[in-house]
């Protein structure tokens, strides 16, 4: 089946867009809306995802996919649901007059959805979530529209875990930093007071441990501090 240029454009955009963001979330936004603008009759989008044995909105394009998304966790039903236990698409041509999940479809019409299609996201083989597209109009989410939302679910999936890799070794990296300048400061502060006070290593951690326990401050807020003053004194 053959797609437009800028729908294809749209999904390819999925790819970068992880360096374009601060965070996993923002990341995780961005590919909500850019589901939005690769359907014409699409008018909103959310990503479910589990986390502690339970389903989540782990990002949506606006409050109005957030709520329809968060009405599935309630009743305890609805496409994207089934879409994560099964590995399945689900495409529901009219909220109004489906009858697979009544309780959430009755719900789903009164805020104003009539139409959507869940799509399965997959990591490293492993079903993790759904990639979820609503539409405010029934009947808009077509054989060629599933496809290229097949398309995008599966690119999706890459840019979630490329996503949640890239901002924990970032992460890790940041506090590796952080880690090393405040040892970089601590030991500085040691060395003052042992030129101050002729002690020993040994003793004059044990005065900076002692007097940040007794200030209730970090260790390096300490060191930082016993810097500053002796740099004052001068």
């Amino acid at each position: 089946m053959a797609f437009d240029e800028e729908s294809l454009r749209q999904v390819s955009a999925l790819a970068g867009a992880v360096l374009g963001q601060d965070d996993l979330h923002s990341t995780l936004v961005k590919v909500t809306r850019i589901a939005v603008g690769t359907f014409a009759t699409c008018h909103g989008a959310s990503l479910t995802t589990y986390q502690d044995g339970g389903p989540s909105v782990a990002a949506a394009a606006d409050d109005w996919s957030r709520a329809l998304d968060e009405l599935q966790y309630e009743e305890r039903e609805g496409p994207c649901l089934d879409a994560v236990r099964t590995g399945n698409v689900y495409r529901v041509r009219d909220l109004a007059h489906d009858s697979r999940w009544p309780f959430y479809t009755a719900r789903a019409t009164r805020l104003g959805a009539r139409s959507m299609v869940s799509l399965p996201l997959s990591s490293e083989g492993k079903s993790v979530g759904a990639l979820n597209l609503y539409s405010r109009e029934p009947e808009q989410f077509d054989a060629e529209a599933v496809s290229l939302g097949e398309l995008m679910a599966a690119q999706a999936g890459i840019a979630l875990q490329v996503a949640a890799s890239f901002f924990r070794h970032r992460d890790l990296a940041r506090q590796m930093q952080e880690a090393l300048a405040s040892r970089a400061r601590i030991e500085q502060a040691k060395g003052v007071l042992m030129g101050t006070r002729g002690c020993s290593d040994d003793e004059a951690f044990a005065l900076l441990v002692q007097l940040s326990q007794s200030t209730n401050r970090k260790l390096r807020d300490v060191a930082e501090a016993l810097i500053e003053s002796t740099r004052q004194q001068r």
